[in-house]
């Protein structure tokens, strides 16, 4: 009798509980650690008790309690639950994931490469964020989640794409505080592998001022003390890397900088601002003319083979040229200005179904095909320049980092390196390879689903249409080989497919250069060269 009572929770002892929060919070989490199962309680009390584990074991520092949460929660059937409560479930996972890593972060592990619990996490998050389910979700689990989906990718190294998802957090709620400061982590993060000077000044003082306001958390109590003494830490770092701190307004005084020439080219560049589209660090904290530039680039390499920087120098400017050539390409699919000269008397037979034909598709489904194929080539620039070795004909973006293709043990020259940017590739690489990763309908949309829309317009074939379609029973003008999908659908993950692109040019770029930083000596090329920039070409 005395095992029943210690293994199962009643309604009422939930009630009673519920009363003894938060002042008694380790007795009550003394008690719910020896629940085995929770399936004899209401769903919303089901949540209640997993919700106690998770937050409040986080709070006294208990990994036990936490795990106990998550395996509670594993034993629930999510298919069993209506929207609101699978978010609240999934919300739940997540944060107990990120707790329970959180607590582990002195183990000495920081460098692993491979961590299955932050792969939990960010999958749960994932499924939190479905479309079905975040508005469902209370506002303050809906900011927790993003907020902390952004925090898990900077951590391993995603640290531009994080950004979307504290500006979803901010969108939603302008003074959730948290977000604000994780923010402000994060383009403290960004500065620091920032190889330009300048930039890196003004991400910092950015990052100054996020964590400014974050401070005001200490009024509103979003957060606990602990973490809003972070946020001045991180204030405190930043102030000691300028020689008169706080870090002056001034830096964010920007000169006056040319759109263009013609009315087109200063439209297409307003375009590229808005969907931070530039090779520029500048444009994940401002839209103005500044930061419409191209300016990423390697640096000055060294080594003793000239053969070997021209080589690498070569292929990055191949990289750029193709990405902003798939840039330009969507923005022209994306602005149809009537019918095309070039579709004139092309005769389409009407398939009853509302497709769209037309160039302007088409250069949305080349940007695709053209954004998803520097991954493979950055693939190429990781085997060369890092030494892997690996036959040229057989490198992909998704198992280069491992000893055998389609293999799963990392190289040696990645297993454990120090390089974020470098592990944040690795990270991204793993959307594109692994199922388990991609959730249908996230508001996160994961790289596998890309990679399976890149399949069909590059192997089969994707149809366009003008809206969105449901397909008809077979031998009602069903199209049994296509794709099928409405065309601004299609047009808002080719933008999705080029801004992981040009996050995986700037990851690349900062390991670069930092492994170049940290050459233990400055060697010198076989013959003095002076690379300096190429300028526009055409002929």
């Amino acid at each position: 009798m005395e095992a029943e009572q210690t293994s199962s929770l009643t309604a009422l002892e939930v009630r009673s509980l519920r009363a003894l929060l938060p002042e008694y919070r380790e007795e009550v989490i003394d008690r719910l650690k020896m629940v085995e199962s929770v399936e004899n309680l209401s769903p919303w009390n089901q949540l209640r008790v997993i919700g106690w584990l998770v937050d409040h074991g986080a709070d006294i520092d208990s990994r036990i309690a936490i795990s106990a949460g998550i395996d509670l929660a594993k034993d629930l059937d999510p298919s069993s639950l209506d929207a609101e409560l699978r978010g609240m479930l999934n919300y739940r996972l997540g944060t107990a994931y990120s707790n329970r890593m959180s607590l582990e972060a002195d183990r000495g592990d920081e460098w692993l490469w491979e961590n299955a619990g932050r792969e939990h996490a960010i999958r749960h998050y994932r499924l939190a964020i479905q479309e079905d389910t975040v508005e469902e979700l209370a506002p303050l689990e809906q900011w927790r989640s993003f907020t902390n989906l952004g925090n898990l990718y900077s951590t391993i190294g995603r640290f531009v794409e994080a950004f979307d998802f504290w500006n979803e957090a901010l969108i939603r709620q302008p003074y959730f505080f948290p977000a604000r400061g994780q923010r402000g982590i994060g383009l403290y993060t960004y500065g620091r592998y920032d190889y330009d000077n300048g930039h890196r000044a003004i991400l910092l003082k950015k990052a100054y001022d996020e964590l400014e306001k974050a401070k005001m958390d200490r009024l509103v109590g979003l957060s606990p003390e602990n973490t809003v003494q972070q946020f001045e830490r991180y204030q405190t770092r930043i102030t000691s890397e300028f020689e008169s701190p706080p870090p002056s307004d001034e830096i964010l005084d920007f000169e006056e900088s040319d759109l263009g020439d013609s009315d087109e080219e200063r439209a297409y560049r307003r375009w590229c601002l808005r969907h931070r589209l530039f090779l520029n660090t500048l444009n994940d904290v401002t839209d103005e003319p500044i930061a419409a530039q191209d300016t990423l680039h390697l640096g000055q390499l060294e080594g003793a083979r000239t053969e070997r920087i021209v080589t690498c120098l070569g292929l990055w400017n191949h990289l750029v040229e193709e990405f902003v050539t798939a840039r330009y390409l969507l923005y022209q699919g994306s602005h149809p200005d009537g019918p095309h000269f070039a579709d004139a008397e092309v005769h389409q037979t009407n398939t009853l179904d509302y497709p769209v034909h037309s160039v302007y598709g088409e250069q949305l489904k080349i940007a695709l095909r053209t954004a998803y194929s520097l991954f493979d080539k950055i693939a190429q620039f990781i085997n060369y320049y890092f030494e892997c070795g690996r036959d040229t004909e057989e490198v992909s973006f998704t198992d280069i980092w491992f000893q055998n293709r389609h293999g799963s043990t990392l190289q040696e020259q990645f297993s454990g390196r120090a390089n974020l940017p470098l592990r944040g590739l690795y990270w991204l690489s793993k959307d594109l390879r692994d199922d388990s990763l991609r959730i249908e309908n996230s508001l996160d949309l994961a790289g596998r689903e890309l990679t399976e829309l890149r399949n069909g317009v590059e192997h089969r074939y994707v149809k366009l249409t003008a809206w969105e379609t449901t397909e008809r029973p077979a031998g009602h003008f069903t199209d049994e080989l296509a794709t099928k999908m409405a065309r601004d659908e299609f047009e808002t993950k080719s933008l999705t497919m080029l801004r992981k692109t040009r996050a995986a040019l700037i990851y690349l770029a900062f390991s670069v250069n930092l492994e170049e930083e940290r050459k233990p000596s400055r060697e010198m090329p076989a013959m003095p060269l002076k690379f300096g920039p190429l300028g526009n070409t055409l002929q």
